[in-house]
């Protein structure tokens, strides 16, 4: 009878030493960590174990059945909430008429216009202008899933549409991986935040860095490798610039990398030793932004970022004399610069319309600004197979058409192939195009 006590004794020491109680700071903290897991990274089990017992040697007793029961903890206690919004942003109709006219007014090889209100005075709310761009995210992800092929380079921008076109393909694909394999997705510029946002963080600026971006966009596919520039958007001299991009991620935007590759044709190149293989990429994905003062450009919301410090006082000062344009009741410029892949350039209506000092001072700043960018040149999407391009709202009209319009800004030849865009805007872009005919 001793002996029994004894061996009770020890079997029950023996389990409360694999298993020690969790306080209740620690199970809350560690159930929401798991619930994350299974709802945002639709992890499974043994994958949720293996993360835990990597980053947290101390929990490797946790096994299966405690997974379980804190999961469901997160669900008890309202860590982990349900909202449903009948008015959430729904896939909006295509107009297969004004796709039409745009292909070719421009001269594009494809347009998808979304039967989506870009122009309403509700836009002025930030809510309406996001899911303008959700609304943009859904069609254009759908046209993604057409055009990615096997072992495609997907090069990505910053941008809330980037975003939600990413996010949107990852929600598609979340339970059935699409077949496509061998891809690599890259960003195309450096990020404004100091940090690595969260891809579960509410933070707006989620959606302005393309590393996040990537994440989503990765995730739809079985076996994508990510490639993360986690490079800063800009540094404080141009005479830096070359540093950055000599080795690690950011030779994946070298100007001189991608010349190489360009005269190499299919031949890979032969990277140096320790370094990984960079390729030009097959497809980009890019947004269009308006710089407007008191508008959701990255560059204005993000103005007291640290990173973005390394662009003053250029940036302090073209914001200042943007707002002097706009506040004299202009309305023949409604955005005066625009940006791709966080590239500025003054756009067309600016350089028609702004006095010629002014003109002269802008394109100084633009300058100024886009020579400590961390970011692909103009040139270098060029070498891009397929450039695709979705934007739009009323604030970026005057970019768009400028995009689109590349040789007519004194460039040697047209920068992009395929546009998704709203409704209104797509209207606006076609007159502009009418008018300009028109003109003697």
């Amino acid at each position: 009878m001793k002996g029994n006590c004894t061996l009770m004794t020890l079997s029950g020491e023996k389990r409360r030493g694999r298993r020690p109680a969790l306080d209740p700071g620690e199970r809350r903290r560690l159930a929401a960590r798991i619930a994350k897991m299974v709802l945002v990274d639709r992890l499974e089990q043994k994958e949720i174990l293996q993360q835990l017992t990597k980053s947290e040697p101390e929990l490797a007793h946790i096994d299966a059945s405690t997974i379980s029961r804190l999961y469901r903890f997160a669900l008890d206690t309202g860590i982990v909430r349900v909202h449903i919004d009948e008015n959430a942003p729904f896939k909006p109709p295509r107009i297969e008429s004004l796709e039409r006219e745009l292909v070719a007014a421009y001269e594009l090889q494809s347009a998808i216009v979304a039967d989506a209100t870009g122009h309403e005075e509700t836009l002025e709310s930030s809510l309406a202008d996001d899911r303008l761009h959700q609304a943009l995210g859904q069609l254009c992800s759908e046209y993604l899933d057409t055009i990615v092929r096997q072992n495609e380079i997907v090069a990505l921008s910053s941008g809330r549409a980037v975003f939600y076109a990413c996010e949107s393909l990852f929600n598609k694909h979340i339970f059935d991986k699409r077949n496509v394999r061998g891809v690599k997705v890259v960003s195309m510029n450096g990020n404004i935040a100091a940090e690595v946002w969260s891809m579960e963080s509410p933070d707006a600026r989620r959606a302005m860095d393309a590393d996040i971006s990537g994440a989503w966009l990765a995730r739809a596919f079985p076996d994508a490798e990510l490639i993360r520039l986690s490079l800063p958007v800009a540094v404080k001299s141009p005479e830096m610039i070359p540093e950055w991009l000599a080795e690690g991620p950011g030779r994946w935007i070298s100007p001189q990398v991608w010349e190489e590759k360009a005269k190499q044709g299919a031949t890979p190149l032969v990277p140096p030793a320790g370094e990984d293989d960079v390729y030009v990429p097959t497809l980009a994905l890019v947004g269009i932004g308006g710089v407007r003062a008191k508008s959701g450009h990255r560059f204005i919301v993000g103005l007291h970022e640290p990173m973005l410090g390394n662009l003053q006082p250029e940036l302090g000062k073209m914001i200042e004399l943007i707002e002097q344009i706009s506040g004299n009741g202009n309305k023949l410029i409604s955005c005066a610069v625009g940006d791709l892949c966080n590239r500025l350039f003054v756009t067309l209506a600016a350089r028609k319309h702004l006095p010629t000092a002014k003109l002269a001072e802008l394109n100084g700043y633009v300058q100024a600004i886009n020579e400590r960018l961390l970011s692909i040149t103009f040139e270098q999407l060029y070498l891009v197979p397929k450039v695709v391009v979705v934007a739009g709202g009323a604030s970026k009209v005057d970019a768009i058409r400028s995009v689109l319009e590349w040789q007519a800004m004194g460039w040697s030849q047209p920068i992009v192939h395929d546009l998704c865009t709203d409704r209104e805007t797509a209207i606006r872009l076609l007159e502009a195009k009418r008018s300009s005919t028109r003109r003697p």
